[in-house]
């Protein structure tokens, strides 16, 4: 009885995510998925790190906050005023990252919490989740996907949405929601907009500044 018990009890959150999301309208079939590129037009390498950057500026990264409670989990935000924490994404199976692919996102970094830095939706009030961490990589709440902004002068644009490849769940555009403090934090939800962004590959950020500083 305490292992059919268990097992229920586990099966909860998947079932109130099935039936939160399967009320919103289904969307029209995906285009096929294509490899997503960094600035410089490379392929997306799993495991490589990546500062994801907004379309006007290196500045204004993904990084990590204590936000609702200021507790951990540590939940996905936007600073203003930093360059951005390294993201690795994983595709199982596959040598490059892409488009429309179920997808393991985190960041290569270790923090106080003690979790996993592996994204994962959150929720956080009626119909609204919060991307936060503590995720794990087969975990439903862990599906991300990358979509290009269509458009032949969007060819390095990217948004990111939750959209598991399960049926009655459909995707949604990640967006940016500014919370009581003034923080900008990555979620779902009505009234969110979708967040584009751009790739650029760590080490090749480090050496275009190393070859700027050299020729100063």
């Amino acid at each position: 009885m305490k292992v059919a018990n268990a097992m229920v009890q586990s099966l909860l959150p998947l079932c109130f995510l099935l039936l939160s999301l399967a009320r919103q309208p289904l969307l029209a079939a995906e285009p096929e998925p294509e490899p997503v590129v960094d600035k410089q037009g490379n392929k997306l390498i799993p495991g490589a790190g990546y500062y994801v950057w907004p379309l006007w500026g290196d500045n204004g990264g993904l990084s990590l906050g204590q936000t609702r409670n200021k507790t951990c989990p540590l939940d996905v935000i936007r600073d203003p005023e930093f360059i951005g924490l390294p993201l690795t994404l994983q595709a199982p199976g596959l040598d490059y990252i892409p488009t429309q692919t179920d997808l393991t996102i985190g960041f290569n970094v270790k923090t106080t919490c003690n979790q996993p830095t592996t994204w994962r939706l959150l929720k956080v009030g009626s119909g609204f989740w919060f991307i936060s961490t503590g995720g794990e990589s087969q975990a439903l709440t862990s599906k991300f996907k990358i979509e290009r902004l269509e458009g032949d002068h969007a060819y390095e644009i990217y948004s990111f949405k939750f959209c598991p490849s399960v049926p009655g769940v459909i995707c949604a555009p990640v967006g940016t929601y500014t919370d009581a403090d003034g923080t900008k934090v990555m979620a779902i939800g009505d009234d969110i907009e979708t967040y584009y962004v751009r790739f650029q590959k760590v080490d090749t950020y480090a050496q275009e500044k190393d070859q700027g500083f050299t020729s100063a």
